[in-house]
C-alpha cells in the first residue's frame, strides 16, 4: 500500500527540511442509476488512486519543501483508471507515520481533508490543493531534516454505470397517414446490476438529413423499454430514430425502419 518518496536536501544551514511521500490508497463507492446506494467497494489498485506534491502556491503546483512556520499546500492528484468519468467527493490523510525522532505533532495537517466535487474524466487525472505546514515548535527540529513522512490516503468517489441501448422503429398506417414508433431498450452486462429504470431522454425522427419530428420525449413502458411516436405523416418513408439520453445512465443509440 505504501510508496516511499525520495528524500531531498537543501544546502541552507538554517533551514529545516521536511519532504512528504506520496502513497496510494483509495476507497470508491459506486452509485447505480437512480438508486443512490453503494453497489460495492473498490480498494486500492481497482479504484482511483491518490498521489500528492508539496507546493508553495495554492493556485499552481510549484515544488517546495516544508519549513517551520511557512505556509505550504498539499496538492492531491486523483487518478481515474476507469473507462467512465468519476466524481471524487473526499480525499484525506488517513494516517501519518513520522520519521524516527521527528514527532507527527510537528506537522499541521488538520486542514488537509478535501470535501467537495472533483470530476475526473475517463482515464484522466485532476488535482486540488489543501493547506499543510510544518509547525515552528521553537525547539530543535534537526531530526526532521532530510526525512520523509509516510502518508496513507483515503478517498471516496462515485460514478454512474452507463447501460447500453438499442433503438427499433416500427410503423403503422391508417387513413390519417403513417405513424412511426421508436422503442428504446436498455440492457445490462453480466457485471452490472439489472437496469435501474427505463431509458430516459428524447428521440428525433429523420428522413435522410431532414428532421420529421424533433426531440420527442420518451415514455416508460416497462422495466427496460421506453417508447415514443412520430406522425402521422402523409407518406411512408425510411425513417431513422436517434435516441439521446438525458440523465447520463444510458448510452445513445439509433435505429431505422419504414
Amino acid at each position: 500500500m505504501k510508496k516511499f518518496g525520495q528524500a531531498s536536501t537543501v544546502e541552507q544551514a538554517s533551514a529545516v527540511v521536511l519532504v512528504t511521500a506520496a502513497l496510494i490508497f483509495a476507497l470508491v463507492f459506486v452509485v447505480t442509476g437512480s438508486k443512490q446506494t453503494p453497489k460495492f467497494v473498490l480498494t486500492s489498485g481497482t479504484g482511483f488512486s491518490i498521489t500528492s506534491t508539496i507546493s508553495s502556491s495554492p493556485t499552481k503546483q510549484t515544488a517546495a519543501l516544508l519549513y517551520p512556520g511557512t505556509q505550504r499546500y498539499l496538492w492531491y492528484t486523483a487518478h481515474n483508471p476507469l473507462q467512465v468519468p468519476i466524481k471524487v467527493t473526499s480525499m484525506s490523510i488517513a494516517t501519518v507515520t513520522p520519521p524516527s525522532g521527528c514527532a507527527a505533532s510537528n506537522l499541521d495537517y488538520a486542514s488537509t481533508t478535501f470535501s467537495g466535487s472533483l470530476v475526473l474524466p475517463a482515464m484522466g487525472s485532476k488535482a486540488v490543493p489543501v493547506p499543510i505546514s510544518l509547525l515552528d515548535t521553537g525547539t530543535n527540529q534537526d531530526s526532521c531534516e532530510n526525512t520523509t513522512f509516510d502518508f496513507v490516503y483515503a478517498g471516496t468517489a462515485t460514478y454512474t454505470e452507463v447501460y447500453a441501448t438499442k433503438t427499433a422503429v416500427a410503423s403503422s398506417s391508417d387513413e390519417s397517414g403513417v405513424t412511426y414508433t421508436a422503442t428504446v431498450t436498455a440492457s445490462a452486462t453480466a457485471a452490472q446490476d439489472p437496469v435501474p429504470s427505463s431509458p430516459t431522454g428524447t428521440v428525433t425522427f429523420k428522413h435522410g438529413a431532414t428532421t420529421i419530428c424533433a426531440t420527442v420525449t420518451l415514455t416508460s413502458t416497462g422495466t427496460t423499454t421506453s417508447t415514443t411516436t412520430c406522425g402521422p405523416i402523409s407518406a411512408s418513408e425510411t425513417i431513422t430514430a436517434v435516441y439521446t439520453n438525458t440523465d447520463g445512465n444510458f448510452h445513445d443509440s439509433f435505429g431505422t425502419g419504414s
